[in-house]
């Protein structure tokens, strides 16, 4: 008779297998839908968690170097020795890397005059109320009446960055129920059907650590988001005064 597997596996295999977005010796990057812990804490101890579930993909030992928010979809990147991990680790935090993030924000915001490509670089308190530096940036990709679609880069790493900084802004990232307003985040659950966090990590870029070659990973928008942008862009014809806008 075989033994029931544990709370912590059965939670693991009970979610489905994550779109595999890039694999080789070193590393493998897969897509992360938006409610997928990264790892399990305290706090969520059988939960299940895209270690877990790639681990079990991949049967090889995953060693995180990576992180993505709970509530963030997009690429994220495991390696497969200690080594690896240090040196993708590296690659990640050079000059010439990126990752571009993309949201839905409020548009134009409560500060006037930010205009269309803006920087913020408030130092944000980490979990011990000690200040950090960061450093992000924002541009415009399409305006719709009262939100817009931006892509997001950040230069450090801090918990909830894109989040904090775009409502430091005045521009919060519809569907966060941390940083954002529940009000509004209601009226786009009920005409749009967005009942996630809109904010999505779509390509990172760099330089591959073991070839040197440059390597661009991409993750086109998820299915649900998809659907909230073609809601908005159906409204702008219907209403003409709500027509998106392209920069």
């Amino acid at each position: 008779m075989s033994t029931p597997p544990s709370e912590p596996a059965a939670a693991a295999a009970s979610h489905p297998p994550l779109p595999i977005v890039y694999q080789d010796e070193d590393v493998v990057a897969v897509s992360k839908p938006s409610g997928l812990l990264v790892h399990r804490d305290e706090h969520h101890r059988d939960a299940p968690a895209a270690l877990q579930v790639v681990r079990d993909q991949t049967q090889r030992h995953l060693y995180p170097f990576h992180r993505l928010d709970r509530a963030t979809s997009g690429i994220l990147l495991f390696a497969f020795s200690s080594a690896a991990a240090a040196a993708w680790q590296e690659a990640l935090a050079a000059a010439e890397a990126h990752k571009r993030y993309v949201a839905l924000v409020r548009w134009p915001g409560s500060v006037p005059g930010l205009g269309d490509r803006w920087t913020c670089e408030q130092p944000l308190h980490d979990d011990k109320d000690v200040a950090r530096a960061a450093h992000s940036e924002f541009a415009l990709v399409e305006r719709f009446r009262h939100c817009a679609v931006v892509d997001c880069r950040i230069h450090t790493g801090r918990y909830h960055q894109i989040r904090r900084h775009a409502n430091l802004s005045g521009r919060h990232v519809i569907g966060d129920t941390t940083h954002g307003k529940g009000r509004i985040n209601a009226l786009y659950r009920e005409r749009y059907g967005l009942h996630r966090l809109f904010l999505h990590l779509a390509t990172v870029q760099l330089r591959h650590p073991r070839t040197g070659a440059a390597l661009v990973l991409a993750d086109p928008l998820p299915a649900e988001l998809l659907s909230v942008l073609e809601g908005l862009r159906r409204e702008a014809v219907t209403r003409p005064d709500a027509a998106p806008e392209t920069a």
